[in-house]
């Protein structure tokens, strides 16, 4: 069942539609296993208390198939007709390929726009779909269900998740939904007739039925055991789950180098501003002795005019003198003369 990594990853949406044995742990698996489950004993005890269903035939939607190892699990039940409609194109075409079966209609669209075109169910279901859509919880009351309406939704979940448009789901927001029961699906996909506020549970699960129909809570015993894999499937679990932590180790190991070499760059990084430091200290002092250089320069300009000044001085005085004494020696002469 394995699919190019492109295409895997626009199904698999961040984590949002599970992949059996492509995707998610084993956990994973079960909890889904199990909704489905409970639907699908929930519509199979309908038919041991009214077996004309046999003949008649009936049918299912799944609002949100993804891809549709849920919807599969639903084909075997005697008599069903399924629709799976989901608006990934990549997942309706997973779904066709690896979990078809002939009572099963795969469509890719819009679930708003395929309910305006007025088709009746006699069930609907929906698991961890509704949430996607703008008040979803009121769109799927849309739907001509003549039989039971079950939904299974996150419960109370916060407005963390940006795929999901409706948050803080709890029994009050299923107010419009007529004759109504609600259960509760741990993380361990065990499903219970009550839920805790030490302990709540991982999805809410609202089924409104026809009145006709005996209510869910009495077809029962509580609490109902999670979905176990046969061996088969089991071997495919256990292998899945090798595989992703094989993965998640080598995950890991790649994040451990990724900090080693942020390491590695931040210390060259503090080196290269050492030397970008030091660079400038040595700039500056480059500086600094240039204009020391340039004073002195100055200095001994300045020193240079002076002598050749004092030069100039001394050379007009050796004539002043020369004249002077030249000047005495011609007064002597006419001394003489006379």
């Amino acid at each position: 069942m394995s699919t190019n990594s492109q295409t895997l990853d626009a199904i698999y949406n961040e984590g949002e539609r599970l992949v059996p044995g492509e995707t998610h742990g084993r956990d994973e698996v079960v909890r889904h296993k199990s909704s489905y489950q409970l639907f699908r004993d929930i519509i199979e005890s309908d038919i041991l208390r009214d077996p004309s269903m046999l003949v008649s035939g009936f049918t299912i939607l799944d609002i949100g198939c993804g891809t549709g190892h849920g919807t599969f699990m639903l084909s075997d039940i005697l008599g069903a007709k399924i629709t799976g409609i989901d608006p990934s194109i990549e997942s309706v075409q997973y779904a066709k390929d690896n979990y078809g079966a002939k009572n099963i209609q795969y469509v890719n669209g819009d679930a708003e726009s395929y309910v305006r075109e007025s088709r009746s169910f006699d069930y609907v279901v929906s698991r961890h779909a509704l949430e996607h859509v703008v008040d979803g919880l009121n769109f799927a009351l849309k739907v001509d269900c003549r039989k039971r309406l079950m939904v299974n939704v996150p419960f109370n979940e916060g407005d963390g998740n940006v795929h999901h448009l409706v948050h803080w789901i709890k029994e009050e927001q299923f107010e419009a939904y007529p004759n109504k029961e609600f259960f509760y699906e741990g993380l361990d996909g065990v499903t219970e007739l009550t839920r805790t506020e030490e302990n709540p549970p991982n999805s809410i699960v609202c089924i409104s039925s026809a009145p006709e129909l005996k209510p869910v809570r009495e077809l029962f015993e509580f609490p109902i055991a999670a979905w176990k894999p046969e061996f088969l499937q089991n071997l495919g679990i256990e292998a899945l789950e090798s595989d992703i932590e094989e993965r998640e180790l080598q995950i890991q190991q790649a994040q451990l180098q990724i900090q080693q070499r942020e390491q590695y760059f931040i210390e060259k990084e503090t080196q290269l501003d050492t030397h970008h430091s030091n660079l400038r200290d040595l700039e500056s002092d480059v500086r600094r002795r240039e204009a020391w250089v340039a004073e002195k320069e100055a200095q001994l300009a300045n020193h240079e005019a002076n002598l050749k000044g004092i030069q100039a001085d001394l050379v007009r005085r050796e004539q002043i003198i020369a004249n002077s004494m030249i000047a005495r020696l011609a007064l002597k002469a006419g001394s003489f003369r006379k």
